[in-house]
């Protein structure tokens, strides 16, 4: 049920099981991790950290999510004959490691998406292909592309706007399993136990993996 959170753990993989070959919409829950870097105007590549969610609703309250600090939604079931789903970045918070002077004084840096402003913005939107391969783990591997809309504020996640643009960010062979990796956040209906019987159509990227931009550096590294 949605708003009941299962606490942190790794199920085993139960090996006698044999996985359908679909994958159910859902969310993705991931954690920036150190080396992540991010080209800003006028001062090249910098690191920035993920700052953590806490919560996130949903759709039926808010409920913790710990030290997420970007969710992505699967909007659509895939399967071999349909691999490629719709997907958007639903959250996203990071922190510049270094302070900055764009003109309005010295500070932090902080990315958010636009469509969290008050009013509302633009949806990051992409897609998500998945291939299936044989029983075990992985399962198969992905590729996903994401043209994240994106506001860089000035010395909170709720200060000034000082530079929006779309930044599209590719990911490619990315092994993943129907079975979570140690540690990882399950919350019921959200990213486990999707089909409400067991983890056979659920979705978990494996390791950490790299969201890019090749033409100007920027990287994004995510488990």
């Amino acid at each position: 049920m949605l708003g009941l959170l299962a606490i942190v753990f790794t199920l085993a993989f139960p090996s006698a099981s044999k996985a359908d070959p679909l994958v159910l919409a859902g969310f993705d829950l991931f954690t920036t991790l150190p080396g992540t870097q991010v080209n800003l105007a006028g001062a090249g590549l910098q690191p920035f950290i993920g700052v953590p969610l806490g919560t996130f609703d949903f759709g039926s309250g808010p409920v913790a999510v710990f030290n997420t600090d970007t969710i992505v939604q699967r909007l659509a079931n895939a399967t071999p004959l349909s691999p490629t789903v719709p997907i958007e970045m639903v959250a996203l918070q990071l922190m510049s490691v270094n302070q900055f002077n764009l003109g309005a004084g010295t500070d932090f840096l902080f990315v958010t998406l636009q469509s969290a402003r008050v009013g509302g913005g633009p949806a990051s939107t992409g897609t998500l292909t998945i291939t299936f391969g044989p029983e075990g783990i992985p399962h198969g591997t992905f590729d996903s592309t994401l043209n994240v809309a994106f506001d860089i504020r000035f010395g909170s996640l709720t200060g000034p706007i000082v530079f929006s643009d779309v930044l599209v960010l590719e990911s490619q062979d990315v092994p993943w399993s129907h079975f979570p990796p140690d540690p990882t956040v399950l919350i019921l209906d959200v990213n486990f136990f999707l089909n409400g019987q067991n983890q056979l159509n659920d979705f978990f990227p494996l390791g950490p993996f790299q969201e890019i931009k090749p033409d100007d550096g920027t990287t994004v590294i995510r488990v």
